[in-house]
């Protein structure tokens, strides 16, 4: 695949049905990022592994995880297996960011803290990439938005825009080269707010499930899909956006273990979901772990961020 086509494909398309306010928006971002490091997945797979998580605007130590997965006995991943890692706040500076803010429409400010740009976790682990910025890093020449890394070539990579509630939402999809028939997502949707314009009350949640409504039909068609996503479901699987994917044909992961919060805040919250649907029933089971750091989850942080990341083993029907 080349390079340039990934790019347009990674440029989500302007609709006029979306606010205005989200072409200031997109000034004030780099371009989108396909890297490919990583060998072909084989001929043959029976399984994945999928790893979520919002890694707070680069403070999540990537690196540090991954070196974590591969020699822990109790929550690891299978060297066998392919990787897809689906990120939410991914960070990025390069010299495609403007230098200079052309309006207000960014994500606020950007605290001094060390953080690890996803292009160079990506070289230095020998990932492929697909990046997609969401928004601009406040007045800092930076941006963040969704990635999808992976411990192989990646394929049919897309991105496209979620209604306006507060900030520019860009969802990121691709798939395993070679293997088509299913397709990874990384969203991020807002945290409170009503769609622009949308005419529904402001209730609870409300912009939320207009960006669930738009990230699902953006998901639809007969294949796999396999969804990565910070929800900010503040009512956990009670929330309207998670009750919309439901609605729409996903199925929440199986969780193993007992644990009831994926984010670190004041409240401890189930934020974060893995999600899937197959209507062509090539996916037979997910099962969803969550990831700790410090045993009995007694750290702050967890390896940099204030969420916990998930773990998901996909298993497979045939080859």
């Amino acid at each position: 695949m080349n390079a340039n086509d990934c790019y347009v494909r990674l440029e989500p398309d302007r609709h006029e049905r979306l606010h205005t306010e989200l072409d200031a928006w997109r000034e004030n971002c780099g371009s989108p990022v396909a890297i490919d490091a990583a060998p072909l997945a084989p001929a043959r797979l029976d399984g994945i592994d999928v790893l979520s998580w919002n890694v707070a605007i680069g403070q999540g130590r990537l690196d540090s995880l991954l070196d974590y997965l591969r020699s822990s006995a109790n929550v690891g991943v299978d060297e066998a297996r392919p990787l897809i890692i689906l990120a939410q706040e991914a960070f990025r500076q390069d010299d495609t960011v403007p230098g200079a803010v052309a309006s207000l429409h960014h994500g606020g400010r950007l605290r001094e803290r060390e953080r690890a740009g996803i292009i160079a976790v990506a070289e230095r682990a020998g990932l492929s990439l697909r990046y997609s910025p969401s928004m601009r890093n406040g007045h800092h020449p930076s941006d963040r938005g969704n990635a999808i890394l992976a411990t192989v070539r990646l394929s049919d990579a897309h991105a496209f825009l979620l209604p306006y509630v507060r900030q520019r939402r860009v969802a990121v999809t691709a798939r395993i080269a070679g293997h088509p028939g299913i397709t990874f997502a990384s969203a991020h949707l807002d945290t409170h707010g009503n769609s622009r314009g949308n005419g529904r009350s402001r209730s609870i949640g409300a912009g939320r499930s207009m960006q669930a409504e738009a990230l699902a039909e953006g998901l639809g068609g007969d294949g796999s899909v396999v969804l990565g996503a910070d929800l900010n479901s503040v009512l956990g699987l009670t929330d309207p956006a998670v009750r919309v994917l439901v609605e729409a044909g996903f199925h929440p992961a199986r969780r193993e273990g007992e644990w009831r919060h994926t984010f670190h805040g004041p409240l401890r919250l189930l934020l974060d979901h893995v999600l899937y649907r197959s209507p062509d029933d090539r996916i037979a089971a997910v099962t969803v772990t969550r990831v700790d750091e410090i045993a009995g989850d007694r750290s702050r942080r967890v390896f940099g961020s204030d969420h916990h990341p998930l773990l998901a083993r996909i298993e497979l029907n045939g080859s």
